[in-house]
């Protein structure tokens, strides 16, 4: 025996095809180890058949060659074939280029790797078509009929290229051990049985089948030929077993593998009607006399050469096997047929009833290069040559495979130069030659594809020199538009292939046309960001050839590509890469004009060209809805960061994270944006200089392009399923101008903590959860966890308030609202389930600031929204205060000029009151009137601590009041003393105003009872 016991190594080409997948399957539940080396990266099998898949063009030596390492057995089934649909004059040239080049790289590699043993697939088309015409006796090929004629005289350039690649093979017969197998016509489940590729059996049974499906028309059968064409056919467990004895047998030379009792074409389709389970009178026979190709008249295997080195012969009848490979057709149709209607259904049922002649013709896919190009703006003309000389050695060098390769598709590139009419430079002739210098430039690298068009736009519109260039391309039937800058590098060899493919993986993964999408390159100067867009034809067919509106200028064209697609989830980087060597994140040659809104009007309306677009040409390409996530951060807290930009949106959802870096001298930067600005659903921006918290939202607005924004703190952590419970929230209420989510605290285990809590400045912060859940008017929320829809209503935070933040969340809310609410929407709603969680700020440690601050900037809102305001006639403790210090200041004069400090001692006894007021009148609030109110608080705190932190949330409630007052007098807004604001905004009703006065009320009757008290005293 040749092999060894033992697993082997299996290297199978086309082991995702027909007989190499049946192969693979056999091989690997033997336990060999088994590499699939194929095009195509599933096979027909739901089982897993091998080991590893390698997708791969064979026609690539590389790719062979790392495919054929530390393997020790090569199984060559791979090719560029078919019956008479495929395999005709026409294709001839194209099958012996595709399979010779395969066939060379592998047997190169395999010497190369040394590979033990190689199996070829090779054909019966191998012998002479002189021994296959008309004869009353039709011969049994053997063997050694290749040789029978004074030439050998295959059956065209394909069997000539089987029968060459036979020979090359022997030419290592003493280098590894060569197993050659010409198979005669294989058939069976998981074949070809529609498209033209299709054999005889499978062609015959797709057409019978088709006819008992729709019983109501013509009852015939199509036959190419006469029908007496003889075949010999043979199954496909058949095939695997023989295949699998020759690899263990010492035999090195050609053998066939088919059946040796053949039939007529005639004959077949008569099994194929039974096998559909109908009777054969009930159908006519409708021959194809026509052009179509047929082949030879008679072939036939002879196998008493496999009969006598390998004992063989064929286990099931052509008839099982026939039945077996119609039920598998049957359900395949079935497949195909489910879901369309009647007119559908009957159109596609009659494709089925016929075979197509098909030709293999490589698509050529042009990329057309928009290059707008100017003299202008260098240190001098000549060095708009030097970078377009540049551009043209890296376009050469990394299209040279593309354009040069065997294949599935062929890739050409055609450079569309833009240049300004006044742009004498660039005009001049090269010499007394008609081609312009920098055309005569260009043909030097090796670029003599180029098309010159002169563009007559004011200087630095280079975004209409791209449509004046993408236009012409699409007239010329351009596949892909490449919009380009003249100072650009590209580095990476293979991107035109990389593209292509990245098109075909997302008209795969989102149900899109071929072409629809948007792909960029990986721009080094900016990374993240999408600079050099790659559109498909399909879009200069949606927008009548123009790449992009008129309304841009010089900047904002590429994003716009790039968020319009991103609706439909058609937006992708690839990781091949360029270099921009002026402008990107870098300084333009020319003045940069933005296209103000943008992405409102002129991103909305060309949404809605597009959809309308599909609506008619592919109408189950579905839009997503888009949700941006912005977080401003000062501090970069990389840990909650990493939390945050690992959430995960659903399928239906795209979301980008924009972060506003606050602090542009955080030495966190640049470890951020090494860990994720390559991601460009990732964008990072750093302020020149410490805005705050609203300018920084402020700017995360702008650069978002969604229907939808999240607001997070740079300190919250998220819910993981934080992204899919806003989309569901949104979708529930489409109409709503936002969403406020619930952001909880940890568990309150210290008195500061729950002091906290308890004196109410945490209290919207999961209003989400107290509030009714068909609340569609919700007051407000904090915008550490808001969603809020992007629309143009001009509405931003506004920074007369703090930069820490303080009311900029209220005022946010309520003009957001007020615009919905206007325009025929609804206010925001509760989205309980949107959950994140906020940190005790420094970890719990006492501070009154935050909270003092806060309180300077929400009394604002007073002077804002008067309608949420009312006179409250009793005095807070921070007024008390403020007229304790004027009496005290009062005091000091009495004393200086009477000696009396009567004044004095009142001031300090309406001060001490006040403080024990307060802390007594809200002891009796929270352990007593309201104690159910905090049975709801996270708290894990008890007994004397408790009360503790009860006394403390009466000095925290102070010190909001006081900040309150002191923003009053700062803004000059003195006759707003005595005002306070409805934090419900009216959801409510009146009565937390009537609680918040009664609590007045009351605290100033106990600040009354005990200063009276203290005045007693010190009168005694």
């Amino acid at each position: 025996m040749a092999t060894t016991s033992g697993p082997r190594r299996f290297l199978i080409t086309g082991g995702n095809g027909f007989i190499g997948s049946y192969v693979a399957k056999a091989l690997f539940e033997q336990g060999h180890y088994v590499r699939i080396a194929d095009i195509k990266r599933t096979s027909y099998f739901n089982e897993r058949i091998s080991n590893e898949v390698l997708v791969g063009n064979l026609c690539d030596l590389s790719f062979c060659e790392s495919a054929a390492q530390s393997m020790d057995t090569i199984m060559h089934f791979a090719a560029t074939m078919g019956g008479m649909g495929a395999i005709h004059e026409a294709n001839d040239f194209v099958i012996y280029k595709d399979n010779s080049t395969m066939t060379f790289n592998l047997v190169h590699a395999a010497v190369h790797r040394g590979v033990q043993r190689f199996f070829y697939a090779s054909s019966a088309c191998v012998y002479p078509t002189s021994l296959q015409h008309h004869g009353t006796n039709p011969i049994s090929l053997r063997e050694h009929d290749v040789w029978a004629s004074a030439a050998p005289n295959p059956q065209g350039l394909y069997g000539l290229e089987k029968l060459n690649s036979e020979l090359l093979l022997m030419q290592f017969v003493e280098k590894m051990q060569i197993r050659i197998a010409r198979f005669h016509n294989i058939f069976g489940p998981y074949g070809a049985w529609v498209g033209g590729h299709e054999k005889a059996p499978a062609a015959q049974l797709r057409k019978a089948l088709a006819a008992h499906m729709d019983p109501d028309t013509q009852g015939e059968i199509e036959i190419w030929g006469n029908g007496k064409q003889q075949r010999s056919f043979l199954y496909i467990d058949n095939c695997v077993e023989a295949i699998l004895l020759l690899l263990k047998s010492d035999c090195n030379e050609p053998i066939n593998i088919g059946s040796d009792c053949s039939v007529t074409i005639d004959y077949l389709t008569e099994i194929a009607v039974q096998s559909a389970g109908m009777n054969v009178g009930e159908f006519r026979f409708k021959y194809m006399d026509d052009s179509r190709p047929v082949g030879v008249h008679a072939r036939n295997s002879n196998n008493e050469f496999i009969a006598k080195t390998l004992g063989w012969t064929p286990k099931i009848s052509l008839e099982a096997g026939m039945m077996k490979t119609a039920d598998w057709i049957r359900r395949e149709m079935k497949k195909m047929l489910d879901g369309n209607n009647e007119t559908a259904r009957t159109e596609l049922l009659g494709s089925f009833k016929t075979s197509k002649v098909i030709y293999l013709n490589r698509p050529i896919i042009t990329f057309a290069i928009l290059l707008p190009i100017t003299s202008r703006g260098l240190e001098g003309p000549e060095k708009c040559l030097e970078n377009l000389r540049a551009f043209a050695k890296s376009l050469a060098r990394t299209t040279w495979r593309d354009t040069r390769e065997l294949g599935l598709v062929h890739f050409q590139v055609k450079i569309y130069l833009g240049i300004d009419a006044n742009d004498e430079f660039l005009l001049r002739r090269a010499g007394n030659s008609e081609m312009l210098n920098i055309q005569l430039l260009l043909s030097e690298e090796g670029i003599t594809d180029v098309s010159t068009e002169i563009c007559d736009v004011p200087r630095g519109h280079v975004c209409a020199i791209w449509r004046q260039c993408a236009h012409r391309a699409w007239k010329e039937k351009a596949d892909y538009f490449v919009l380009m800058g003249d100072d650009v590098v590209l580095l990476d060899e293979g991107w035109m292939r990389d593209i292509h493919e990245q098109f075909t993986v997302i008209s795969q993964h989102e149900h899109v046309p071929q072409g629809m999408g948007c792909v960029a390159f990986t721009d080094v100067t900016f990374p993240g960001m999408p600079t050099f867009p790659v559109i498909h034809r399909i879009h200069m067919d949606a927008f009548g050839g123009q790449v992009i509106p008129k309304v841009f200028i010089n900047q904002d064209g590429d994003p716009f590509l790039f968020q319009l697609y991103r609706k439909w989830g058609c937006s992708r980087m690839i990781p091949s890469r360029l270099s921009n060597g002026i402008g990107g994140s870098l300084p333009a040659r020319y003045i940069q004009q933005h296209t103000d809104g943008w992405t409102f009007g002129p991103l909305a309306d060309a949404a809605s060209a597009l959809e309308k677009s599909l609506a008619t040409s592919f109408p189950t390409a579905t839009r997503k809805m888009t949700l941006d996530v912005v977080i401003p951060s000062y501090r970069v807290l990389l840990p909650f960061l990493d939390a945050i930009l690992a959430l995960k949106e659903s399928p239906t959802c795209e979301t980008m994270f924009i972060i506003i870096i606050d602090n542009p001298h955080s030495s966190k930067i640049i470890e951020l944006e090494a860990k994720y600005a390559h991601r460009p659903d990732i964008r990072i921006r750093v302020n020149e200089s410490n805005l705050g918290a609203s300018a920084s939202r402020n700017r995360g607005m702008k650069e978002s392009a969604a229907d939808w924004i999240l607001f997070l703190d740079d300190d919250v952590t998220p819910q993981d399923d934080i992204l899919v419970e806003a989309e569901k929230a949104i979708r529930s209420n489409p109409r709503a101008a936002g969403f406020i989510g619930n952001t909880f605290f940890p568990v309150a285990s210290t008195i500061f903590t729950n002091a906290v809590h308890l004196a109410g400045v945490t209290h919207f912060w999961d209003i989400a959860a107290k509030m009714p859940q068909n609340e569609s008017d919700m007051p407000w929320g904090v915008t550490a966890n808001l969603i809020a829809r992007r629309v143009q209503d001009g509405v931003e935070f506004d920074l007369q308030f703090p930069k820490t933040g303080g009311g900029e969340d209220i005022d946010f809310c309520r003009k957001k609202r007020d615009f919905s609410v206007a325009h025929g929407g609804k206010g925001f709603c509760p989205a309980p389930r949107v959950v994140a969680t906020h940190p005790w700020w420094s970890n719990g440690q006492r501070s009154y600031w935050r909270f003092y601050m806060w309180s300077k900037g929400d009394g604002g809102l007073i002077k804002l929204y008067p309608n949420f305001t009312y006179l409250d006639h009793t005095p807070n403790s921070a007024e008390l205060f403020l007229i304790s210090t004027a009496l005290t200041i009062l005091g000091v004069f009495t004393y200086l000029f009477t000696r009396s400090s009567v004044v004095f001692l009142v001031s300090m006894g309406l001060a001490i009151a006040t403080v024990i007021a307060n802390i007594a009148h809200d002891m009796y609030r929270h352990l007593w009137r309201d104690m159910n109110r905090t049975k709801a608080l996270r708290s894990s705190l008890r007994g004397i601590g408790w009360a503790v932190a009860v006394a403390e949330s009466a000095l925290i409630r102070m010190a909001s009041e006081g900040g309150r007052l002191i923003g009053l007098f700062e803004r000059g807004e003195i006759m707003l003393i005595g005002h306070r604001f409805d934090w419900f905004t009216g959801r409510a009703g009146n009565g937390p105003m009537n609680e918040e006065i009664m609590n007045g009320q009351q605290r100033m009757a106990l600040v009354a009872l005990i200063f009276g008290v203290l005045c007693f005293k010190f009168c005694c």
